[in-house]
Order: C-alpha cells, then structure tokens, then sequence
C-alpha cells in the first residue's frame, strides 16, 4: 500500500422519500428536490482500500458498478484504489441505495486517501454525482443528517430539518424497480409530481408530524399517479390493521410504519403480498465506521 494511505470505510442510511418537488437549475450542486422522506438504520457500506488497480463493485444487479458511485470515485481518487460497497436494503426499489453508496464513497475516500475535504464538500460530490447520473435529486441530503428529514431548500448546501418522532419499526415489501431517470425525464409526470409535491409539502409543514407525513405521501403517491395496484391494495391491507403505509418513491414498493406497537400485525398483513423486510428508523446520518 503507497504510504501515508490506508483502508477505511463508511456507512450511510437508506432513505424511503414519501414525495419530492423538483428544482431544476443549470449548476447541478444547486439542483434537487424539496420534500420528506425517513432514513432507516440499514442502508450502504463502503470500504476503500489504496492498492495497484481501480476495481468498483457497486453491488449492483448482475455485478454492474453504479455510475454514480464511478462518478465519485472519479473525483476524489487520487491513486488507484479498491472500492466496495455493498446495500442490505433493495436496490432500484426507491431507498436511495445510489445516493448512500455515493455518500459513503466519498466519506471513505477522504479518510483513506487523507484528502482533508470538509464534511459540506464531500456531501456536494456526491448529491453532484447523484444529479448528474440522474439517480436522485435529494437523498444525500437527507442521508447526511438521518432521521425523517423535510427538505425546504434544494440543492447540495440545503439544510434540512428533522420531524420529531421516536424509534420506530419500518416495513417493507418490494414488487418491481422503477428507473429514476425514466420519471425524471417524463414532462408530464414531472408536472404532476410538482403540483402535487407542493400541496403535500404545504400540508406538511402546517402540521409536521410523523402521521402527517405518512398521510402526505399517501396522497402524494395516489394523485401522482405512481401508486401501482400492488402498493394501493398492500397500505390498504396495512391500514386495515392499524398501521401507517404509502409508496417508496420512485420505486415500486411500500413501506408500513409502526406507530405503536402493532409491528407484528403489519408484518403479517404484508407478508401476504411478498417477502417482508424490516429496518428501524435511523437517527444518524453517514459516518465512518
């Protein structure tokens, strides 16, 4: 190993985000989306280690690496060196697995490399990569602080807010993948995606609350349009039971949030829909590890 440089690696939480406003703009670091979304204690693991060859192994479908995370490693990587990530939630499902494994990157390569970045810069790199891959608009965001983070700015140096909530099961089940590029590039969704986003935000921040969030996404995802008929009968079937549920976006699956207690009954009504996965909701955002 080339002296001075050593391993290291880096964890950033997954983020489900329950609605989005796009803001478009010509410098990617000032692109992004306002909105609302929750961070789970699972999410991406990175681990950079100095050596003789580049190798990316973004964890990918079929072992391709992640653009975006090819992205960050462009920028940062000032010697050839052996990068890992691995996601123990969905991909392309709607967790935000790009951004963390983005995130995580470039927080592993900077202490790896000794590249002496502050915290803010290296949370450009990878929201930039983010835009510019067309993966997501605000998931490094919410993932640099953890917990169920509004966004009212956009853009890299937005700084989010949390909605005050305590620990908390979160469920899943995942019916399909959904391209991000695909809806980003769709004018017409884009234009109901904004109308409604704004509403939802509105509404939000008149009362911001967990159940509130929950009930804005809901929405979100039904007048949108991009609720499929799986996700609306399984929150039905969730709701049934007492618990929380909506769509994650943009990914065809739903996430279920316990409010109190009921976590088995959610589990039970999901299960009937597919396999179930369960995380808690995280209160950090990345770190290293």
């Amino acid at each position: 190993m080339t002296r001075g440089f050593r391993s290291a690696s880096a964890f950033a939480p997954a983020h489900i985000t329950g609605f989005f406003v796009i803001r478009a703009h010509d410098n990617p670091a000032r692109m992004g989306s306002l909105g609302c979304g929750v961070t789970l204690e699972s999410g991406v693991t990175t681990h950079v280690d100095a050596r003789d060859c580049v190798h990316v192994d973004a964890g990918g479908s079929n072992g391709a690496p992640c653009p975006t995370i090819g992205s960050v490693v462009s920028t940062l990587a000032t010697v050839p060196c052996s990068i890992r990530s691995t996601s123990d939630v969905p991909i392309g499902a709607g967790f935000g697995v790009s951004g963390a494994g983005a995130l995580s990157t470039a927080f592993a390569l900077n202490r790896a490399l000794s590249l002496g970045m502050t915290t803010d810069r290296l949370i450009e790199i990878a929201h930039v990569a983010e835009v510019e891959n067309m993966t997501g608009l605000g998931d490094v965001v919410a993932q640099s602080v953890g917990g169920v983070v509004v966004r009212r700015n956009a853009g890299a140096s937005a700084r989010p807010e949390r909605i005050h909530t305590d620990e908390k099961d979160v469920f899943w089940v995942v019916f399909g993948k959904i391209a991000t590029e695909g809806v980003l590039t769709d004018e017409n969704a884009v234009d109901r995606i904004n109308s409604i986003g704004k509403m939802s935000l509105h509404e939000l921040l008149r009362r911001p609350t967990l159940e509130n969030f929950m009930n804005q996404s809901k929405r979100f995802a039904v007048e949108t349009g991009l609720a499929s008929d799986a996700v609306a009968d399984a929150v039905c079937a969730v709701e049934a039971v007492g618990g929380m549920a909506s769509q994650a976006i943009i990914g065809d699956a739903i996430f279920a949030i316990d409010p109190d207690g009921r976590g088995g009954a959610i589990r039970s009504a999901l299960s009937e829909f597919g396999s179930v996965g369960r995380s808690r909701i995280s209160f950090r955002g990345v770190r290293l590890i």
